[in-house]
């Protein structure tokens, strides 16, 4: 028999759904280190995660920067699932470069990887599938992207 819903039940429901788990990773040089991965993808922080995606988008096309989205999406998967924190910077060209770089170590140590890795398999599909889903925010996105290798090419 189901049970009456109540608005504390449900919030602790999906705060254990969708906990954290403590991980240890080792980078090349075999340093560990400890963080916390929430392995499971909630549908919520996934729209967030779209919608910083193209806030990122705009921000970077006003500052005339490139914008790599396969980088700004592990940008986002690790603020938004992860414990890992980037430095605040108030100049957002400096922050920019920052997270850059933090991804960038974070490839060559082979530590993005083992955090991908800890990610439940569904969950990784189903953020393929959110793209799908909100392909008005990803048209934006790409259509700007496409736009600025247009008028590059021409040498506008």
């Amino acid at each position: 028999m189901a049970k009456k819903m109540k608005a504390i039940d449900v919030i602790n429901s999906a705060k254990q759904e969708f906990a954290s788990r403590k991980v240890i990773l080792i980078a090349n040089n075999n340093i560990e280190y400890e963080v916390l991965i929430q392995e499971k993808l909630n549908e919520s922080k996934l729209a967030e995660l779209v919608s910083e995606l193209t806030t990122r988008s705009e921000e970077f096309n006003r500052l005339n920067l490139e914008f790599d989205i396969i980088l700004n999406i592990y940008i986002l998967i690790i603020k938004y699932f992860t414990d890992i924190k980037f430095n605040n910077y108030k100049v957002v060209t400096k922050q920019i470069v920052h997270e850059t770089e933090l991804i960038k170590a974070l490839i060559d140590m082979n530590l993005l990887e083992q955090i991908l890795n800890n990610f439940n398999e569904d969950c990784i599909k189903d953020l393929e599938k959110l793209f799908n889903k909100y392909p008005k925010q990803m048209n934006k996105i790409t259509e700007s992207m496409a736009m600025k290798e247009v008028i590059k090419s021409a040498d506008i």
